[in-house]
C-alpha cells in the first residue's frame, strides 16, 4: 500500500505500518462503505474492501496480542481461530509473538454456540469474557477460558485490565461489531480507530452502521492515510474523553 500522510509519500508494508505501537494500546479495525455502511449486501464484511482490506486485516491481526468480537458477530458462525499464513507467522515471531493472537469473545448471556471451530479448533485457547451472573450456564469441558468482569452486566474496562494484567494481553484489536465498538469508545477505552474506507455505495436497504448511539460527540485526529488499489485506509486518535 501506499503512504500518502505523513509525508513524504512511499510504499509501505501493511504489517510494518501497524506494527509500532505502543506497550498498551487499542485499536478497533473495522471496513465501512463510503455512505458508513459496515456490511455488504449479504450483511458481511466479504465484499467491502476487498484484498486491500483484507492485506490490513491480517496485518492488524498479526501485530496484536489479542482480538476483541462482540458475540453477535460470533453467533454468525463466520468467525473462526486465528490463523496465520506462513510468511506473516515467521514476522510475527520475529517481534516476540509466537503463538496466534486468540480471539477474545464479549458475551453477556453465554448464548454461543459451543461446538463452533472457535472454541474446539483454536491452537491458541478463545477467551470468553462474561459476568458473574452468566457464569452458571459456562459449559463443562470446553477449552475455551471464561474471564469474569461485572456481575449482571460486562464490566469492559475491567475486562481490558485483566486481560493485560492476567493474561499479559497488552496490545488488543477489536473488529465489532457496532455494539461492542460503541462501548469500548464510549467508555474510554479506544486509542486508534483504523478504518478502511472501501470505493462503495451500500445504500439504507442494507446498511449496517459502524457504532450505534454514543452518550456524546468525540472528535478525532487524523495520524495516517494509506492507499491501495483506490481503498483508502485512515487511522485516527480519538480525543480525551
Amino acid at each position: 500500500m501506499r503512504r500518502l500522510l505523513p509525508g513524504p509519500p512511499a510504499e509501505l508494508d501493511p504489517f510494518d505500518a501497524y506494527r509500532d505501537q505502543p506497550a498498551q494500546w487499542l485499536r478497533i479495525g473495522m471496513v465501512a462503505s463510503v455512505d458508513g455502511s459496515v456490511t455488504d449486501q449479504e450483511l458481511w464484511t466479504d465484499g467491502l474492501g476487498g484484498e486491500p482490506d483484507r492485506r490490513v486485516f491480517r496485518a492488524l491481526r498479526a501485530v496484536c496480542d489479542g482480538i476483541l468480537v462482540g458475540a453477535t458477530t460470533i453467533r454468525t458462525g463466520r468467525v473462526g481461530p486465528h490463523r496465520l499464513a506462513a510468511g506473516l507467522r515467521a514476522r510475527r515471531t520475529a517481534i516476540g509473538k509466537p503463538d496466534p493472537a486468540p480471539v477474545i469473545v464479549v458475551s453477556r448471556s453465554l448464548r454461543l454456540d459451543w461446538s463452533h471451530r472457535l472454541f474446539t479448533e483454536a491452537t491458541t485457547p478463545t477467551v470468553v469474557v462474561t459476568c458473574a451472573a452468566a457464569m452458571p450456564g459456562w459449559p463443562a469441558g470446553t477449552a475455551a477460558r471464561p474471564l469474569v468482569a461485572g456481575d449482571a452486566e460486562v464490566d469492559l474496562a475491567g475486562a481490558i485490565r485483566r486481560l493485560r494484567t492476567e493474561l499479559g494481553l497488552s496490545q488488543l484489536l477489536c473488529e465489532g461489531g457496532p455494539a461492542l465498538a460503541t462501548g469500548l469508545l464510549a467508555g474510554g477505552l479506544v486509542d486508534e480507530l483504523c478504518l478502511t474506507v472501501a470505493p462503495t455505495l451500500i445504500g439504507a436497504r442494507h446498511h449496517t452502521r459502524m457504532l450505534g448511539e454514543l452518550d456524546r460527540r468525540r472528535d478525532l485526529t487524523l495520524t495516517a492515510l494509506y492507499e491501495d488499489s483506490g481503498v483508502l485506509t485512515v487511522r485516527y486518535q480519538p480525543g480525551p474523553t
